[in-house]
């Protein structure tokens, strides 16, 4: 099951990682958000399991655990983070350009792919650590509290298209 569960947040992540890396500005010194969310460094997918976590009965200790577990993930996606930046402003550059230098844009977007990577598997191992901290319990109430968003998302879907 926790592999399982692993796996399918490693899938999320990856599906997610091309949104986040289409927003302009994504993660930068400062960043709010969407909603004024504080984790300027994490990707949507990180921020909802972390703001599902809030809402679990947590101990002290897991609460110190997972606080020290995202310090040290945050820590280490930083200097990644600043990396994306540079090449996001290095690619606005490159468009704006008389000419249309295809090497240039090819090199960033192999780089960006790297370090899209290295994000991607420094986060999934945060995340797994935190699972990891959780009891038997805490994740059932955590996939009941996945499922009922779903149902929530799926309903608002079918609201905005019209249907009744």
């Amino acid at each position: 099951m926790k592999k399982l569960s692993i796996i399918v947040l490693t899938g999320i992540m990856l599906a997610s990682s091309g949104t986040v890396l289409a927003q302009d500005g994504y993660g930068g010194p400062g960043y709010k958000g969407q909603r004024g969310h504080r984790n300027a460094q994490f990707m949507p997918l990180t921020d909802r399991f972390m703001r599902a976590i809030r809402h679990l009965d947590l101990s002290e200790d897991q609460k110190e655990n997972i606080h020290t577990t995202m310090q040290a993930m945050k820590t280490e996606i930083g200097p990644i983070m600043d990396e994306m930046k540079a090449g996001h402003l290095q690619l606005k550059e490159l468009i704006k350009a008389d000419g249309f230098d295809e090497q240039a844009v090819a090199d960033l977007a192999a780089i960006e792919g790297d370090l899209a990577a290295e994000r991607i598997l420094i986060t999934s191992r945060a995340l797994s650590d935190v699972y990891a901290q959780l009891t038997d319990e805490q994740r059932i109430q955590l996939e009941e509290m996945r499922a009922e968003r779903m149902e929530r998302r799926a309903e608002r879907r079918k609201q905005l298209s019209g249907d009744s």
